[in-house]
This record gives C-alpha cells, structure tokens and sequence, in this order.
C-alpha cells in the first residue's frame, strides 16, 4: 500500500507541479556606461519581465534586475544565478568565459544590427590617434582591453594613452572642445546624435572601428529549452503591437539572431 501511495505522489509532482511551477527563469541587464540606476531602471525590467513571462507561460516566474557598472553587477551575480540577460559587447567579450555566457540573440539599436566606434576630437587637434594627449573617454571604455584591441588593434599597454569609461560622453566630449581631455570615444548612436549639434562642425573623427556587434542576449550556464523559447519570444517581439512600448523602453526596434562576429571577437580578445 504504501509503496502504491509514493509511486502516486512521484507521479502527481511530475504531471501537477508544472502548472503551478516555480522555476526561475530572471535575467540582468548589464550595461556600463549606460545612464541611470538599477532602481530608476526596475520599471522597465519588471516590463520586460512581465511580458517574457506572460509568453512563456505558466510554470515560470521572471524577474529582472539592471546594472550600469560592472562591480554592481559582480557583486549581484556573486549571490545570484539568473539564467539569461542582455549584455554589452564590451562585458560580453570581457567576460564571456568566466561568466559562462552563450549569445542567443542580438539587439537592433536604432534598428541596426551593427555598431561602430569612432574616436573623435576638435578640428584643430592632432591629425592621427597616435598623436592623441591626454585621457580618452566613452561608455564603452569600461573595459580598456577589450575596446584597444576593436578599436586599434592594440594592447591598452600600446596605447599613448589610456582608455577609461564615462556616464557622460557628450559632457567630456565639450571639455575635449574646451582643450580639456585629449579624445572622446562615440558609438553609432551616439555619434548620430552628435552630428545633430552645432558641434559637430568643430570635430573630427581620426579612428573609426570595424562594423561590430550590438549589445548581445546571452544564456548564464547551460542552455536549455526555456532558452529556445525564449528566443523564439524576443524574435518575435517587434512584430507584436503589444511590445512596441516596451522596445522602445529598451532601446532596441528588436532582436535578431545571434552575431556571428561573436566567437572571433571573443577568440581575439582573449
């Protein structure tokens, strides 16, 4: 009898539990250099927590948390396991292998499914990057070695310069007018945004990337099918009049499949 009654419970715990499960499936977006803070930011991430959630279905519970600099973010991972998230490409290539992190989709800034990094300084100033005085700047600075080796081709110990991250490019891209700096590093976006300004008559660009990847959907630790579907969900978001805010709350038109740029930007920056 009682060994009838446990074979029941082992049978009920795999067919009933599912539909009241509790697996976690929470995500972290990490972006140094981006502004703001984690919890100016939790409205968004409880959105897209949200909305993941309600696609995947019952049986899985989503939370999310934001981080615009990497110790913040070190610290959480320390005493968490999330199971995916949204990372820049400097961090992924920086730490791909000892964060145990797989890329599963791609973001589209601006609806490009590229960057480009562009090393900017005023009119008058020196005439190569070689010749650059003085500190460089850029939000994705954040992790000099990965940025020399994209942008120069160079260690961060060959630079005649070094190379540290900024929340506010455009704030040190006016002292580097001002002759206080020596070079601002601009991604696409933010290059875009500057050709915009009167300013940009009084700058120049002396080194301009390779095409790069955006910022990267990546799986912690082994993949699973949880991660199938949920790339399935994002692929499908900016087809979704119900995830139109949401993108935009995010920055991206929506996500593509993973660059495959990916694997020897990470081999090159090891």
């Amino acid at each position: 009898m009682l060994r009838n009654m446990l074979m029941v419970l082992a049978f009920l715990a795999t067919t009933i539990s599912p539909a009241f499960g509790t697996e976690n499936f929470d995500f972290v977006i990490i972006q140094p250099g981006q502004p703001g803070t984690s919890e100016d930011a939790q409205p968004v991430m409880d959105a897209l927590a949200t909305y993941v959630q309600s696609k995947l279905g019952a049986g899985v519970t989503v939370r999310g948390r934001y981080f615009n600099q990497v110790e913040q973010a070190a610290a959480y991972l320390a005493q968490n396991q999330p199971r995916w998230g949204i990372v820049g490409l400097g961090y992924y290539l920086g730490y791909a292998d000892t964060r145990t992190m797989t890329a599963l989709a791609s973001t589209r800034p601006g609806g490009a499914d590229s960057d480009i990094w562009r090393l900017v300084v005023a009119k008058d100033g020196p005439d190569t990057w070689q010749a650059v005085k003085g500190p460089v700047s850029g939000t994705m600075l954040f992790e000099p070695g990965v940025a020399a080796q994209l942008l120069f081709d160079k260690s961060a110990r060959e630079l005649p310069f070094t190379l540290q991250g900024t929340f506010r490019p455009l704030r040190d891209l006016r002292s580097v007018l001002r002759g206080k700096g020596g070079a601002v590093v601009l991604d696409r976006l933010q290059y875009d945004a500057v050709k915009a300004l009167p300013m940009a008559s009084e700058l120049k660009v002396l080194a301009t990337s390779a095409s790069l990847p955006t910022s990267v959907v990546v799986a912690f630790g082994p993949t699973g099918g949880l991660h199938d579907r949920l790339r399935k969900v994002l692929h499908a978001m900016q087809k979704d009049p119900a995830a139109a805010e949401l993108l935009q709350l995010l920055q991206t038109e929506g996500f593509g499949p993973a660059d495959k740029r990916l694997d020897p930007l990470k081999e090159k920056s090891a």
